[in-house]
């Protein structure tokens, strides 16, 4: 018997990736040369790449899913929500075919934009009237560290795989800053 698999699980396994790969990445630091200035001198770029890696496909699942249970929450609690928003919830949106037939086709959004939807659509979900405050810490670390993974993913110079200490700093308070807004509007947090 199958059981239905759950977008729940998918995130606990990607976290568990981004888990495994932070641990990786200090562990491959720690054993590094110290010199006497006290700079590692340690081969940790690989393992950089595969955190940043590990990281996106982290917080596109949980965009993804925070979309879905927020649509789902407002219909459920009936709060007012749009059919546009409902699609692009679900990364859905429409367009003509070359017989001029209205089909279905996977909605392309900015990593970025998306994010501020799913955070828009669980602050009303959640009946929170103020919206995002986009000048916080993680959001501008986030940014910058989709720089970071578009370079990575899309290299065209040896320089565009580099990883710096800076870097992994950005996309680490970018996650943990994401994981923490996500969770801010949860009832278990609200206590």
């Amino acid at each position: 018997m199958d059981e239905e698999r759950t977008t729940q699980e998918l995130m606990e396994v990607l976290g568990r990736d981004c888990d495994r790969c932070h641990a990786a990445l200090v562990a491959v630091i720690d054993a590094g040369e110290v010199d006497v200035d006290g700079n590692v001198d340690a081969d940790y770029e690989f393992y950089a790449r595969q955190l940043i890696r590990a990281i996106f496909a982290y917080i596109e699942a949980t965009t993804f899913s925070v979309k879905a249970w927020s649509a789902w929450r407002c219909m459920e609690e009936g709060i007012e929500i749009t059919p546009q928003e409902r699609y692009f919830a679900t990364d859905t949106e429409y367009e003509l075919n070359d017989r001029g037939d209205v089909v279905e086709a996977v909605a392309k959004v900015s990593l970025a934009r998306n994010i501020r939807f799913a955070l828009a659509l669980n602050r009303k979900a959640h009946k929170v009237p103020e919206p995002f405050d986009a000048s916080v810490e993680w959001w501008s670390c986030l940014k910058e560290a989709i720089r970071i993974r578009d370079r990575l993913t899309h290299p065209k110079m040896p320089e565009d795989l580099d990883v710096s200490g800076e870097d992994i700093v950005k996309v680490l308070k970018a996650k943990k800053g994401f994981e923490d807004e996500v969770l801010r509007f949860t009832t278990s947090n609200a206590t």
